[in-house]
């Protein structure tokens, strides 16, 4: 875009704003919010994106008047037209005439273990594709989500990496909880976050009394059976607190009392609750060599996921070294600050430009 090329008009998928609370849904709603607060010499004007045939949703409270409206169609699976780029931000993709399109690949662990993602798999590898060959500018969260846009053939300079953000709201407790000291994790229950090893680490620290109790946040997804009965049967049983789900505002002193966030996932496109827990002044434990490892940089305690005697001994080091658990809370939490909603939706709105240029060109 040029000096005196207005800001493009983007059509912007909301759906999953709207039905979905996990990662996608918040990374939907944060970065629609912030490109509407953009200046209006900067930011897009967003036209969302909804299905008629599915009422109901709550629109994000953040949203600057007049520089958005909402496109609801009747047809869930075709846009409606007249924006000059169309923003597919989840793994469904309507069908876009006469703009340009960027996609939000926000990972494609799908590819690696087809247990990774609820949906048909191969269908779901096909539809990626297509989007992929189809888009003007591929968006990915993290560089080791590169990898991942490669994989489904992308060319290098089609993929932009824009991280996500975090939003001011996660902070550290003004003053010390009086329930600080526990463990740590948000996330759906699904085979990646890798719970089975997590549960067996953890009971093998238990037995050597090396760690605290574990707290649990996490909704139900898909093949999560075998990993709830084992907890339901481990002898250790009331150590572990699950809840499925907690409004923000819990959340955030469920972050603010943690000890340690332990997440030590098989694969992820960034982290977005590993960069919660890090704005909150909490270390992280995370797998080597992937999104959330790139995300904590020099905060986080490594582990070998597929290991659990590795995840264990993270575990305990993590508990046992005061002073470099406090210093990596400190590191945490001053890396937090460098990813921002608003330099999310900068980026991004810099993505749509090119995208249109491209597709002008």
């Amino acid at each position: 875009m040029s000096a005196t090329d207005p800001p493009p008009n983007v059509g912007f998928d909301l759906r999953p704003a709207l039905f979905d609370y996990a990662g996608i849904g918040r990374y939907v709603r944060e970065l629609g919010s912030a490109l509407t607060q953009l200046p209006d010499a900067e930011g897009p004007y967003l036209e969302f994106f909804a299905s008629a045939w599915q009422p109901g949703g709550t629109l994000p409270q953040a949203l600057r008047a007049r520089r958005w409206r909402m496109r609801r169609t009747l047809t869930p699976w075709a846009a409606p037209g007249g924006a000059d780029v169309f923003h597919w931000t989840d793994y469904t993709y309507p069908k876009v005439r006469g703009s340009a399109t960027v996609m939000t690949l926000h990972d494609a662990a799908f590819v690696l273990n087809p247990k990774f993602h609820g949906w048909d798999s191969a269908k779901l590898l096909g539809r990626v594709r297509r989007a992929v060959n189809e888009a003007d500018r591929v968006i990915v969260p993290s560089e080791p989500a590169r990898d991942d846009a490669e994989l489904m053939g992308a060319r290098a300079e089609q993929v932009v990496v824009v991280p996500h953000g975090v939003a001011p709201y996660f902070r550290p407790a003004e003053r010390e909880l009086p329930q600080q000291g526990y463990l740590l994790t948000v996330g759906t229950l699904e085979p990646r976050k890798n719970y089975m090893r997590l549960l067996l680490a953890l009971e093998r620290a238990w037995e050597r009394d090396r760690a605290p109790d574990w707290l649990l946040i996490a909704r139900r997804g898909w093949d999560y059976e075998d990993f709830l009965n084992r907890m339901e049967s481990s002898k250790h049983r009331r150590r572990i607190r699950w809840i499925e789900s907690l409004p923000d505002a819990e959340l955030l002193r469920a972050y603010q009392g943690a000890l340690a966030f332990v997440f030590p996932s098989m694969h992820e496109g960034f982290g977005l609750a590993v960069l919660e827990a890090m704005a909150c002044g909490v270390p992280p434990v995370v797998s080597v060599k992937t999104s959330p490892a790139w995300v904590a940089g020099p905060s986080a305690m490594l582990v070998a996921p597929k290991d659990v005697e590795s995840i264990a001994e993270g575990i305990e080091r993590i508990v046992a070294e005061e002073a470099w658990r406090r210093q990596a809370g400190a590191v945490a939490r001053q890396r937090a600050r460098t990813f921002s909603w608003e330099r999310c939706a900068r980026e991004t709105a810099a993505v749509y430009a090119a995208a249109a240029a491209a597709r002008r060109g």
